[in-house]
């Protein structure tokens, strides 16, 4: 009986390597998987904030203009890892709001994208931000 119960531990040891092997690609999924998208989200926040601070400056401008708008979501975006690519933000002026925004702009995800061989490996996103003009009822 004793001896029966020491073969076990050798049978199994096998197995253990070959569960291993079936469970580490679902492992380094879900681990590239939450590193990208993470990063992702930073861009997305990184996106929206920049926006945000350019609509913002505009809505305090007397006559504001496009290149301005941009000039200062580049200034806000350079603080981040990943600058925005001001060639893609649009600005408008309609009577009393002042839009600020961007559309199909891209979102990378090079690790898990590279796992999935995913062609492209991006997210596009449209983001749109808008503000009261606070100079509205003053004239130009």
């Amino acid at each position: 009986m004793l001896r029966s119960a020491r073969k076990i531990p050798r049978r199994r040891r096998g197995a253990i390597i070959v569960e291993f092997a079936l469970i580490v690609p679902l492992l380094f999924l879900i681990v590239f998987g939450i590193i990208d998208f993470s990063r992702a989200y930073a861009q997305l926040n990184n996106i929206n904030s920049s926006l945000r601070e350019g609509a913002r400056y505009a809505a305090a401008q007397r006559l504001p203009t496009e290149a301005m708008v941009r000039a200062e979501v580049l200034r806000f975006s350079s603080a981040w890892a990943n600058p925005l690519d001001v060639s893609k933000v649009f600005c408008t002026c309609t009577g009393t709001d002042i839009e600020v925004y961007v559309t199909n702009y891209p979102i990378t995800l090079p690790t898990l994208g590279a796992f999935l061989n995913i062609t492209g490996r991006q997210i596009l996103v449209s983001r749109r931000v808008s503000f009261k003009w606070e100079r509205a009822g003053s004239p130009p």
